[in-house]
């Protein structure tokens, strides 16, 4: 039984490692790399999205910590909207 499961968990992390790999162009590509490439995605994945929130809120080159700043000024001013058009409704 032992066995049984070793090989079935073996199984799946082969199917894993292929499709990840073929994900990324080669199949064949070991676990190392496909952590070292996938890692680099989220880094332009992250910058892209950094870049674009900064531009959003009128400075592309705004430092993410401003970001977050400016951003929950916004969210509190949007639920102090929806708190009032409760109250109007109420």
């Amino acid at each position: 039984m032992k066995d049984r499961a070793k090989n079935l968990a073996q199984t799946s992390w082969d199917r894993v490692e292929k499709v990840t790999g073929k994900a990324l162009g080669d199949e064949n590509m070991p676990v190392g790399e496909q952590v070292e490439e996938l890692k680099g995605h989220l880094r332009n994945v992250g910058d892209k999205v950094t870049k674009s929130t900064g531009k959003a809120l009128g400075d592309e080159d705004m430092a993410v910590k401003d970001q977050l700043e400016e951003l929950k000024g916004h969210l509190k001013v949007a639920g102090g909207k929806v708190r009032d058009a409760f109250k109007k409704h109420s």
